[in-house]
């Protein structure tokens, strides 16, 4: 199953009818989605299969689950949010398919930290769009970095700028 990446409110994320119902958790959970609405969505396009499931098994064997709560929150399948705020994980019932699953951006960013310096890679922009560009090159690309290190990239990279934008980042499974 892939995963993609959406930095902006749920009804930039989902339909009109699920956004409405998702919206409507998070406001009544946590009283601000309704300020998130107003923002673009931005796409951080989508990741292979098995992208999203192998940077948290390398992350877990790196660091240890109890220090990545935010990073294993969302389940291999990858879906759910990160709320720009300190919130413990939580899981809300949705009226279709599976409960809507939630953890902090802020927390993700100081875990997405810890395996910059654990790996040895950026955390900036620049340097995220260049391991991106990189994985695209017809002659190193791909083989050059492993699936997690690219799912790495294209993560930090979103989180970046929903923190800037004061936002959530949305994780949907297709």
């Amino acid at each position: 199953m892939a995963v993609s990446f959406t930095v902006g409110g749920a009804r930039g994320a989902f339909d009109a009818r699920f956004a409405e119902e998702v919206a409507g958790v998070l406001d009544h959970a946590f009283g601000a989605e309704g300020e998130w609405e107003g923002t673009p969505p931005l796409h951080y396009g989508e990741l292979a299969d098995t992208g999203w499931s192998e940077l948290q098994h390398r992350a877990v064997d790196e660091l240890g689950p109890e220090m990545i709560p935010n990073l294993t929150a969302l389940g291999e399948d990858g879906r759910g949010v990160y709320l720009p705020a300190q919130v413990q994980t939580a899981s809300f019932p949705l009226s279709a398919g599976e409960p809507l699953k939630c953890a902090s951006l802020l927390g993700l960013r100081n875990e997405l930290f810890e395996l910059a310096q654990r790996w040895q890679l950026p955390l900036d922009d620049q340097g995220l769009e260049e391991l991106l560009r990189v994985a695209h090159d017809p002659d190193d690309g791909c083989v050059a970095d492993a699936p997690e290190i690219l799912t790495y990239a294209r993560l930090a990279l979103a989180a970046n700028e929903a923190v800037r934008r004061d936002c959530p980042l949305w994780l949907v499974g297709s």
